[in-house]
């Protein structure tokens, strides 16, 4: 979470239900944007000495999980938290861990544990109408009665992160009478149901949420691989009597508009194949030879070129909004959207007329700049059936974002097998291909959504590539790593402390002097706070 952040307003009610279980590990699982990470992020800051975090570094092998483990027994510490917990270490820990110590880690599929667990269930984690008012109160700065709380948790479900973008969206401004269509009608909303719910699933997982029927009783109904998924993800609200009652209502609202805008199956590759999203497997054989290869940079400047062997032109794109359109297809899911997503991403204010008189025209104008002068010899490079706009899979697509998220799977996955070596590499090579932030020079509300979400993804693979090279025993390249966390977010207080660490290592107690120094400073002059006590202890011990 930013600094710039508001705070999930049910956060000290879960803390206290936290403090009070007794299981040697919980589990705090919940939808996206349920407020999961702000939760363990206050843990770890209010507990003190008594909460220890854990690192991908730690979690990567069992010698490295059984290091934590003693590190965090000589501290007298009662919590080991993890922003995210690999199913394959579940065992581990639970194998080494003393009386005395609690895992809390965050997850969005239930994991069965071998030892006693304590369960955050997803619903525990949705707002209560008073907390939907504290948020409404935090967003806007005005307050809203009971009723309208009311309406707006029904609405909702209380669902934090899709309240919090609409508020500060709109102010406010039609949201508590308005129920689920009128959070839905804010595109931040859309986007983060589209990328950060559903685009967390398979292609196949989604096809079974589009596919499942949406009233209370056939949600969870049959004994098939939807409802597995439904029950694994937590993705129910409960009704009066406490019992699962149908899917969160601004999912089922999506859902229901998704519906109509369903990309065609046919051509798209099996899950697992290895192939690029926008390969087939004939493609694939063939090399594409006698179909163009377009390369697309979406992180920082945006690049489209067209590659010809080891030589690339870069395209004109005389309208703005045609490139608009190729950027949003490119950055979707299945390198397709549906028209209407397509016109609220690149007309978001246009009136009916204007869109009517421009939406052909753009696409046009899109079609013969990847076109060029090879009209009639290649396959048309945009397609549209069904009411969806996609890329052609026949067609060569680049795409760093692509490639970036790929090869920060392919991390995790080398780490998950006990290669941590190859995993460095791989977020390394992830990292080079992060030139900036998304579309840097647009900002539109669809760019801004994804921007965040990108940005995100950057700061996280940093952090995880910085623990891994101390892990490996590469203080510089942790060093890099971890500069370049700060450069976006100079706040991370746990990224200071890992800094300081490196250069007492080296026995620069000058540099960790600076370190601190610069920190007190950040803290203070944004938020007027001092740093965590955890911290000036670190760096009294360092500076001894």
């Amino acid at each position: 979470m930013s600094s710039t952040a508001i705070q999930p307003p049910h956060l000290e009610r879960l803390l206290r239900r936290i403090q009070g279980l007794e299981e040697p590990m919980i589990q705090v699982w919940g939808w996206p944007g349920s407020g999961r990470s702000a939760l363990l992020a206050v843990l770890l800051q209010s507990s003190g000495e008594s909460a220890m975090g854990l690192s991908v570094g730690d979690l990567a092998e069992e010698r490295e999980v059984r290091k934590a483990l003693r590190a965090a027994a000589e501290r007298g510490a009662r919590f080991l938290v993890a922003s995210a917990l690999p199913a394959a270490r579940v065992s581990a820990l639970a194998r080494w861990l003393t009386p005395g110590l609690q895992i809390v880690f965050a997850t969005d599929r239930r994991i069965a544990t071998p030892l006693p667990s304590a369960v955050l269930a997803p619903q525990e984690l949705l707002l209560e109408p008073a907390e939907v008012a504290a948020l409404w109160h935090l967003a806007t700065g005005d307050s809203l009665e009971a009723q309208g709380a009311a309406c707006l948790r029904a609405a909702s479900d209380g669902w934090y992160e899709p309240l919090r973008l609409a508020l500060e969206a709109t102010g406010g401004s039609g949201l508590a009478a308005g129920g689920a269509a009128a959070l839905l009608a804010v595109p931040a909303v859309r986007s983060f149901l589209r990328h950060q719910v559903l685009g967390t699933l398979t292609e196949e997982e989604r096809d079974l949420l589009l596919a499942a029927p949406l009233d209370p009783a056939g949600w969870l109904a049959g004994e098939g691989r939807r409802r597995r998924l439904v029950e694994e993800c937590g993705l129910w609200v409960e009704g009066g009597s406490g019992e699962p009652d149908g899917p969160p209502a601004l999912l089922a609202a999506y859902l229901v508009k998704a519906r109509s805008k369903r990309p065609a199956a046919a051509g798209r590759p099996a899950e697992g194949s290895g192939l690029a999203p926008s390969e087939t497997p004939e493609t694939a054989k063939t090399g594409a030879a006698s179909s163009p290869n377009f390369v697309l940079g979406l992180l920082g400047d945006p690049i489209v070129q067209l590659r010809d062997g080891d030589s690339r032109r870069d395209l004109p794109w005389r309208l703005r909004r045609s490139f608009q359109v190729l950027a949003f297809l490119a950055s979707s899911p299945g390198l397709a959207a549906g028209r209407e997503e397509v016109i609220e991403a690149v007309w978001p204010r246009e009136g009916e007329r204007t869109i009517d008189r421009n939406f052909h025209p753009t696409l046009s104008h899109l079609r013969r700049a990847l076109e060029g002068d090879r009209r009639g010899g290649i396959p048309p490079p945009l397609l549209f059936r069904s009411g969806v706009y996609r890329l052609n899979p026949e067609i060569r697509w680049e795409i760093d974002l692509v490639d970036f998220k790929r090869r920060i799977e392919d991390g995790r996955a080398q780490l998950e097998r006990g290669e941590p070596a190859a995993a460095a590499d791989s977020w390394q090579a992830a990292w080079k291909l992060y030139r900036g932030a998304f579309l840097q020079g647009h900002y539109d509300v669809w760019v801004t959504a994804r921007r965040e979400l990108y940005l995100r993804l950057h700061l996280d693979l940093l952090r995880d590539l910085g623990d891994l090279h101390v892990r490996l025993e590469r203080p510089a390249e942790a060093l890099d790593a971890y500069r370049a966390v700060l450069v976006e977010d100079p706040l991370q207080e746990r990224i200071h402390i890992a800094v300081m660490r490196l250069y007492g290592a080296q026995g620069r107690r000058d540099l960790v002097r600076r370190q601190y120094d610069r920190l007190c400073t950040l803290l203070l002059e944004e938020l007027g706070v001092e740093p965590m006590e955890q911290t000036t202890r670190e760096y009294h011990r360092l500076m001894v």
